[in-house]
C-alpha cells in the first residue's frame, strides 16, 4: 500500500471535530481492504516534510513505514514537491523485489495513471483508495480492478470514529 498522505489528507471529508479519528480510519480502511483483496504486506506512507512532524507518531502507531519526501528547488529555480516521484520510484522497486499480486494506491491524482499502467503491465492488480468520491480521477477508476463480488476495488477513507 502506497499512500500519497497529503493527497488523502486535502480531499478526505471531514466530520464535526468530537468524531475526527484519520487513525481510526486508516484502521478501518486496512482491515476492509484485507478482508476483501488480501494480505496487506506493507503500509508506505510518502509526506512531505512540512507534514511530517504532525503525522509520523501516527503512523509509526499504526505500523506504518514513512518516506519523508522533501521540497526541493530545480534546475528552473523553482521549488518542487517530490512526492509523486519518490512513491512512484519506491513502487517500481518494490514490485522488481518482491513477490506480490496486487498494488494498492492511495490518492486520487490520475498523474499516476501512466505508473498504475506500467502495474498492470506487469501483471498486479490495482486498488485505489482515496479522499472522497470527487476527488478522484475517473482513469484511476477504470485502471482499479474488480472485486470478487462485484464493483471496482475502490475505497474511500472515512475519517470518523466507530459509534
Amino acid at each position: 500500500m502506497l499512500i500519497d498522505f497529503e493527497n488523502l489528507l486535502r480531499y478526505i471529508e471531514l466530520p464535526r471535530a468530537e468524531r475526527f479519528s484519520l487513525m481510526d480510519g486508516f484502521d478501518r480502511l486496512i482491515r476492509q481492504i484485507g478482508q476483501e483483496v488480501g494480505e496487506i504486506v506493507n503500509v508506505l506512507v510518502f509526506v512531505p516534510s512540512h507534514l511530517a512532524t504532525a503525522w509520523a507518531e501516527d503512523f509509526h502507531r499504526l505500523g506504518f513505514f514513512t518516506i519523508l519526501c522533501p521540497r526541493v528547488i530545480n534546475k528552473d529555480r523553482e521549488e518542487e514537491d517530490t512526492t509523486d516521484t519518490i512513491l512512484m520510484e519506491f513502487g517500481r522497486r518494490t514490485i522488481r523485489h518482491h513477490n506480490i499480486t496486487h498494488l494498492c494506491l492511495c490518492s486520487g491524482d490520475k498523474d499516476f495513471s501512466p505508473f498504475l499502467r506500467e502495474v498492470i503491465r506487469q501483471g498486479l492488480k490495482i486498488v485505489i483508495v482515496a479522499g472522497n468520491l470527487t476527488s478522484l480521477s475517473n482513469e484511476l477508476i477504470r485502471l482499479a480492478d474488480e472485486k470478487k463480488d462485484g464493483g471496482k476495488m475502490v475505497y474511500i477513507l472515512s475519517s470518523t470514529k466507530e459509534e
